[in-house]
């Protein structure tokens, strides 16, 4: 009973997400791998906040590097880091931001490399927001601000442009991510 109240409240979730994909909520389940399939069972709630962090991502890194690939390279260093410090403003939590990247990451056959040039730029992400947020008042009333959309987007393209992020080296004119080493980006 309890699962398939659960199922029916994920459903209705992803049913009622802005920008939700043309195929319905069947299809944006049958999108995730079975790590996100089980944190999106576990904490549906926070499905709209993932989601709506992971587009702005997608948004963004298109806008700001629209001549890359988005593999391995500036476009995806920005776009996992930005979802990252997305998603710990919306969710408010260094931890949960990174239960979810984390279980993104979780793909068969992802090659180690790429893998682990995600999961660093997504603790970049996460790590720039967390110290920028801002705690006001007393302990019982606290409140904590965290940058805004278009601040954590501007503050990872300066990561990108300092070096703060890795990418995968480009070997014979391709980012092969079996190939390759970790070197920090650049301005492209």
């Amino acid at each position: 009973m309890r699962r398939v109240l659960l199922a029916a409240l994920l459903l209705s979730a992803l049913l009622y997400l802005p920008g939700s994909s043309r195929g319905g909520p069947y299809d944006d389940y049958k999108s995730l791998n079975k790590a996100e399939r089980r944190l999106a069972l576990r904490y549906f709630w926070q499905i709209g906040k993932v989601k709506s962090a992971a587009e702005l991502a997608r948004r963004e890194s298109t806008a700001r590097y629209p001549q890359l690939s988005g593999q391995d390279d500036q476009r995806d260093a920005h776009r996992h880091s930005t979802w990252n410090g997305a998603m710990t403003a919306k969710l408010e939590s260094e931890q949960a931001a990174k239960r979810w990247g984390d279980a993104h990451e979780e793909i068969p056959n992802n090659p180690a490399q790429r893998k682990a040039m995600d999961l660093s730029n997504n603790a970049k992400g996460r790590a720039i927001v967390w110290s920028q947020r801002q705690r006001s008042g007393p302990w019982w009333w606290r409140k904590t601000r965290f940058p805004s959309e278009s601040q954590i987007a501007d503050r990872m393209q300066q990561a990108v442009n300092n070096g703060e992020l890795v990418m995968i080296e480009e070997v014979n004119g391709q980012r092969d991510p079996q190939a390759g080493r970790h070197v920090p980006t650049q301005r492209p």
